[in-house]
């Protein structure tokens, strides 16, 4: 017997003609909260099409200490000061409460922009097999609920929906320790041993001059940065059950996903549970050939195919009546 399992990405909205790319999110934010856009590009500095295109893995972008080092460097201590002891956190605090400032605006704007999402077009509709099929989505619309008639029942929305008061889940894929092997530490070379006096000067001045206020600072711009990593692994285990049903599935229809690394546990996971599954991928005009075929690759995938979701707009929508003679 057959069982389907649809997954569903952005791309599936945006052929739907709904104006979801993260590059309408910036739109919107221009037009509707340019103070947000504004704190976007002084934290992560210049943020071009690139940058936007990639919106939740430059969440997770280092660039972010270039912000840090500037606040320290207008937070410098007075060590004349009989109070300096108290202004070694403060470049820490600012950088600390202006990207839980930054963060929670974000979020809340990302929702606010999401409920006001035009809805689909009809003429874009494709077939799917609704009775029987399981459907995990990572969108926040109802797409599949409004459209497609799907059960709500059938449909995992695994990163938050429009209709539930929890909070979506958007972010990158890098863990604290993670960002912090990538940084990299541009501390003056010790000088030779051969000049013990030199040598202890140097450490006296790496303990005590290595400017603590900046390097607090720069503690705080990655630990904000981390906070803001997909809770991945929460979620893989909050939803055991839906993953572990999957095991007969006999076909993966894979619709709009740009397999980039933050998703690529789930997908991993669904590809070691249906193994035997028969895989069909959309990728829109070859823009994700290499992701797919080292997904692929990794999963040792023989039974798949990759098509263009244009290629299965139902029939019913290309069907003409023709008045009678």
């Amino acid at each position: 017997m057959e069982r389907h399992l649809y997954i569903i990405g952005n791309g599936f909205d945006l052929h739907h003609g709904i104006n979801s790319s993260y590059r309408n999110f910036r739109d919107w934010l221009y037009e509707n909260e340019p103070t947000v856009i504004q704190d976007i590009e002084e934290a992560y500095g210049c943020c071009d099409d690139e940058w936007w295109s990639d919106f939740e893995n430059q969440l997770g972008s280092l660039d972010i200490l270039e912000y840090a080092s500037a606040v320290a460097s207008e937070n410098v201590p007075d060590l004349m000061s009989d109070h300096c002891d108290r202004m070694w956190n403060d470049a820490q605090i600012e950088v600390e409460q202006s990207l839980d400032g930054l963060y929670s605006d974000l979020r809340s704007c990302f929702r606010n922009w999401i409920l006001q999402l035009n809805s689909p077009r009809e003429d874009k509709k494709i077939e799917l097999i609704r009775e029987g099929s399981r459907f995990l989505t990572f969108n926040y619309s109802k797409t599949l609920e409004n459209m497609y008639g799907v059960p709500s029942a059938q449909i995992l929305h695994i990163h938050g929906c429009i209709d539930d008061n929890e909070e979506f889940v958007l972010g990158h894929c890098v863990g604290e320790d993670e960002l912090r092997k990538m940084i990299i530490v541009n501390d003056p070379e010790p000088p030779s041993d051969d000049d013990p006096e030199a040598y202890e000067q140097w450490r006296m001045e790496m303990e005590d001059n290595h400017q603590l206020h900046q390097q607090l600072a720069e503690d705080a711009a990655v630990s904000g940065v981390a906070s803001q990593q997909k809770p991945v692994k929460k979620l893989l285990h909050r939803y055991k059950d839906f993953f572990d049903s999957l095991y007969d599935v006999t076909h993966i229809h894979v619709y709009g996903m740009s397999f980039s690394e933050v998703d690529a546990p789930y997908l991993n996971m669904v590809a070691q549970i249906a193994r035997d599954a028969e895989w069909e991928i959309s990728d829109y005009q070859g823009y994700c050939e290499m992701e797919i075929t080292s997904f692929i690759d990794l999963h040792k995938i023989t039974n798949y195919k990759v098509i263009e979701l244009n290629t299965l707009i139902s029939r019913l929508q290309l069907e003409i009546d023709f008045p009678a003679n």
